[in-house]
């Protein structure tokens, strides 16, 4: 089986190959400026099966990271939820109810977010963002916790392009697969630079993926 998560990256993936098949997303990087804008060619089957594999590989090293980044930024905003209600109730006595009912709003909306990120990410991120607005000029989120829902929105507003760079990875092993290759590098380039990766490893290796097959 493939390597899971950051461990697929460099990882030897030999699912339904034979012995002189090997596949690692991290040989050969080759410069970006090598991939031409239109390439309709018939390759070695070796090499493009090994190209197939280096793109599958990827494809599920970025899906794991995502998945991974996102469970990292909501583990850690739940547990400064958890710090930030026993906060509310020491504090309950201290202010008038003017900010009691706003802290219990906030607390809500927070409370919303934690349990349908999972299905529904954009309005749990809705919902953090009120949070944010309702509390300017009262301090009533602490510090960490403001930190902690900056880390989700950076994390939600890349989501949908990782998924979308590991998309056409997964398509253009499929097409390869067919021994013919008809992809542009500015599809790639165009979904690295909106994605926000900020892994230079694992950047490095799609390109090398990606340039195996199209160069």
């Amino acid at each position: 089986a493939c390597c899971v998560g950051m461990g697929a990256i460099g990882c030897r993936c030999t699912d339904g190959a034979d012995g002189g098949t090997e596949a690692s997303a991290e040989d050969d990087v080759v410069p970006i400026s090598a991939i031409s804008d239109t390439t309709v060619v018939k390759k070695d089957k070796n090499r493009l099966e090994d190209s197939r594999k280096k793109l599958v590989a990827c494809a599920r090293a970025l899906r794991a990271r995502l998945a991974k980044e996102q469970a990292d930024v909501w583990k850690k905003a739940e547990a400064e939820f958890n710090v930030q209600k026993m906060i509310w109730q020491s504090l309950s006595l201290q202010r008038g109810a003017k900010h009691q009912g706003t802290a219990a709003m906030i607390e809500s909306k927070l409370e919303f977010a934690m349990q349908s990120h999972t299905k529904n990410l954009p309005a749990a991120v809705e919902a953090l963002d009120a949070c944010v607005q309702r509390n300017e000029g009262l301090d009533l989120l602490g510090v960490a916790m403001v930190e902690s829902i900056e880390a989700i929105k950076r994390s939600a507003a890349h989501a949908d392009s990782r998924q979308e760079l590991a998309a056409l990875l997964d398509k253009a092993a499929e097409e390869i697969g067919s021994g013919v290759v008809s992809r542009r590098g500015a599809d790639l380039i165009n979904l690295l630079t909106s994605c926000g990766i900020q892994e230079a490893k694992l950047e490095s290796a799609i390109k090398a993926a990606w340039t195996a097959a199209y160069d």
